[in-house]
């Protein structure tokens, strides 16, 4: 089952296990290093010009992370007391909390890309 992410929900967290800072700190810090990640593993294969592949594929990859609500499912994942690697997983493979379009706006996005 798909889980969408609803803002009335999130402000209605009451207890949540661990503190809410400290979750938004490891959203934000994991999020940042996965797109420098990508963009550092690229660079590596074209030395020459390393700088340009790595800022150019990090800067490329961080807003689609966002789109899919990586840094989300992050934060959630991290005041519900996951564990580093479960929480991982289920960051970067998880469907809850991914947005939900209509079959017209694909449509759309196709048509006019």
């Amino acid at each position: 089952m798909i889980k969408y992410y609803d803002a009335q929900q999130w402000l209605k967290e009451r207890q949540p296990k661990r503190a809410k800072f400290p979750a938004v700190l490891v959203a934000i810090f994991v999020t940042l290093l996965t797109s420098a990640v990508a963009g550092l593993l690229v660079g590596l294969c074209f030395l020459g010009t390393f700088w340009y592949w790595a800022i150019g594929i990090a800067c490329i990859s961080l807003p689609y992370i966002l789109m899919d609500r990586v840094q989300v499912r992050l934060y959630h994942g991290y005041v519900k007391g996951k564990p580093f690697w479960t929480l991982l997983k289920y960051a970067f493979s998880s469907t809850d909390y991914r947005p939900c379009y209509a079959p017209w706006w694909y449509w759309r996005w196709y048509y006019w890309w």
